[in-house]
């Protein structure tokens, strides 16, 4: 008993459960960084702009009690009200200048501590312009300077990753090693039993049947269908064998009359090669058979997998109101997991194919694509009227499925980002630059602005708002991908409020044949 448990840790350790644990956790990992991120940076944008929001609450509602204040130099009645100001949350540093007459500044009071050697990144500095209305006519007299700081910000997202990436990872190894948990109880176990079971078994002893340890089912399962089909081949091996030894038996007892009946001998020889040949071809047939359950082993993991998913899909229908957030939450784990485990079994089952999405390289006609892009997106949209331009003549060498994903993408994003341009337009068009042929699909739509360029074709982000633009992010992240493939790259040029231009090239290094 001491080595059959170690023997089994190692079984564990070495088997499908350990991988299929690391891929949960892998992927559990980089949705939690992702959600992290995503969160981190809306509560950042909520922030700063909560800090926007004072700022222009001071400008609107304490100017003009500061113009008046200013205006009397009653400089007690000031400091009171800019030490209001300076004890509101974020605020680092206060400056009210006079300006007389003349037109001269003079610095009046100073509060706080401005920090003049932070980055532009960790302050904001708004000027205010304070006037007076004096016998009907605005005079300037003065300005409030204001810097915020955005350290108390920083501080509060640093505080506020710790706490999410800890739970969520605490949260998702459980869940992991629950699953793991489950699926070695209802499956892996029973399959390292049947492969002890497949070593220790010699056809020339008897055997006791293979059980499984654990209480039957009514009716049976996969699994009891599977070892009752097991016991019924090992039996059909044994009798062949028994049937093989008793021909052998019987071809020695003939040998040994072969002197009494030379006749005899050669007619018992002639059956007996004819009964050799019989029961090799069984041998064989029962090898056959072997290779089968083989292929049946992997083949009936799928059907549990599918029940798994096919009753979670039913608990989350029937039962999903009963369970709280956590207990939904887990329910889709469980059923993510079976369908990330068909598909190792689909991997699997696929061994021997030619390895998947491999290029069909062939000459695709690029305008062609392209019209046929604008023309399902005016199919979805045909309300809206947009003017479309796509150069003639256009071609590459490239696989045409990949490449029509690519012009759908782009024009479906063109399409989306000019909704609100009154006339709206779209064009297709290439030319050569910096010695190479570069194609270009162009909008006059909202736009962006260039310093977030670099986040375009990250995976999952966007640059406008989901309440703005509908989206998943994922659109121009999977432009790149194919572009790749092709050998290729792309890049965006954009100004906010007129349009953008998604440039993109092939082959950048020479296509290898």
């Amino acid at each position: 008993m001491a080595e059959a448990e170690p023997s089994r840790l190692r079984e564990i350790r070495q088997g499908i459960g350990i991988r299929l644990l690391a891929l949960i956790l892998l992927v559990s990992s980089a949705a939690t960084l992702l959600a992290t991120g995503l969160q981190l940076y809306l509560d950042y944008r909520s922030d700063v702009a909560m800090i926007q929001t004072r700022l222009d609450d001071i400008e609107r509602s304490s100017l003009v009690s500061l113009a008046d204040g200013l205006w009397r130099l009653e400089q007690t009645q000031l400091r009171l009200q800019l030490e209001g100001m300076l004890r509101l949350p974020d605020m680092r540093a206060l400056q009210l200048d006079e300006i007389s007459g003349d037109g001269r500044q003079r610095n009046l009071i100073s509060l706080g501590e401005p920090d003049t050697q932070a980055s532009p990144s960790s302050r904001i500095l708004r000027e205010m312009a304070i006037h007076h209305t004096d016998r009907g006519q605005q005079r300037l007299i003065g300005h409030l300077r204001v810097e915020a700081t955005l350290d108390g910000v920083y501080r509060r997202l640093a505080d506020k990753a710790v706490v999410i990436l800890a739970t969520q990872g605490v949260k998702t190894f459980l869940v992991s090693l629950f699953i793991l948990f489950i699926v070695h109880r209802l499956v892996t176990r029973h399959l390292a039993d049947i492969a002890r079971y497949v070593d220790s078994f010699k056809i020339e002893f008897p055997q006791p049947l293979l059980e499984l340890r654990r209480p039957p089912r009514n009716p049976p399962d996969e699994l009891d269908r599977m070892v009752s089909s097991f016991n019924a081949m090992c039996e059909t091996l044994r009798q062949a064998y028994m049937s093989l030894q008793e021909a052998h038996a019987e071809l020695e007892r003939d040998i040994e009359a072969r002197r009494a009946a030379e006749a005899e001998v050669t007619r018992l020889n002639e059956a007996l090669e004819t009964r050799v040949q019989q029961r090799t071809a069984e041998l064989e047939a029962a090898n056959r058979e072997l290779a089968a359950f083989s292929y049946s082993v992997s083949h009936d993991l799928r059907a549990p997998l599918r029940r798994i998913e096919g009753f979670g899909k039913a608990l989350e229908e029937d039962g999903g109101p009963a369970l709280d957030e956590r207990g939904r939450h887990y329910l889709s784990r469980i059923r993510n997991a079976a369908r990330d485990m068909t598909e190792m079994v689909d991997s699997f089952l696929r061994l021997s194919r030619a390895a998947a999405g491999s290029l069909t390289i062939e000459s695709v006609d690029l305008s062609r694509l392209a019209r046929l892009a604008a023309e399902k997106q005016q199919e979805k949209d045909p309300q809206r009227r947009v003017a479309v331009s796509v150069m003639t003549g256009l071609s590459v060498e490239g696989d045409r499925r990949l490449l029509t994903a690519l012009l759908e993408n782009l024009f479906e994003n063109a399409w989306k980002y000019t909704r609100d341009t009154e006339a709206a337009a779209v064009s297709f068009s290439a030319g050569p630059m910096d010695g190479r042929m570069v194609y270009t699909v162009r909008d006059n739509g909202a736009g962006f602005d260039m310093e977030q360029a670099d986040l375009l074709f990250t995976p999952f982000t966007r640059l406008h708002g989901g309440e703005e633009f509908e989206g998943t992010g994922i659109g121009l992240a999977t432009v790149q991908r194919i572009l790749a493939r092709h050998g290729g790259r792309v890049w965006a040029e954009a100004v906010p409020g007129q349009g953008a231009a998604f440039h993109f090239t092939f082959w950048e290094n020479g296509r290898n044949a």
